[in-house]
């Protein structure tokens, strides 16, 4: 639990283009007398990354999912956003 937390705390104050914003986290116990933990992030109105990649949206021009060229885009994103994580983001 504390290490979900402290996980949470350096989270919330990442900022990066390539990053969903953490909005907050919460711990409670389920009807199962289970620990439940949660991440609420911003919500992201066109969808997620996986429906894109799976070709499950359709484009403004009628296309279905990602180009080549959105797929490479994509994933030059993410290789931006992880290496801010690891380099460049200073957690308290």
């Amino acid at each position: 639990y504390k290490g979900f937390i402290a996980e949470c705390d350096a989270l919330r104050n990442v900022r990066h283009r390539n990053l969903v914003k953490l909005i907050t986290s919460c711990s409670s116990i389920d009807f199962k007398n289970t620990e439940f933990l949660a991440l609420v992030y911003e919500f992201l109105s066109n969808g997620s990354l996986e429906e894109w990649i799976k070709g499950q949206k359709i484009n403004s021009d009628g296309s279905v999912g990602l180009s080549l060229e959105e797929r490479v885009n994509v994933a030059i994103d993410i290789a931006s956003a992880l290496d801010y994580l690891h380099n460049d983001c200073e957690v308290p």
